[in-house]
């Protein structure tokens, strides 16, 4: 899996659902992308990344 192009595809998907969200996850997905080019392993960002954004997600009433 190419956890790079996942990271930014469920990112534009999350901001297209929440738009009010777009800085947060504009932010956790820089954090994920710099976690990766400083070494971190891509799988492990990758799920990071998906927990947070869920964790956004879920306080945010439409």
């Amino acid at each position: 899996m190419d956890y790079e192009a996942e990271l930014l595809k469920e990112a534009r998907r999350a901001i297209n659902e929440h738009p009010r969200l777009r800085s947060d996850i504009i932010d956790l997905y820089r954090l994920a992308m710099d976690e990766i080019e400083d070494g971190g392993s891509p799988a492990h960002e990758y799920e990071l990344f998906v927990d947070s954004l869920n964790e956004l997600k879920q306080g945010d009433t439409k």
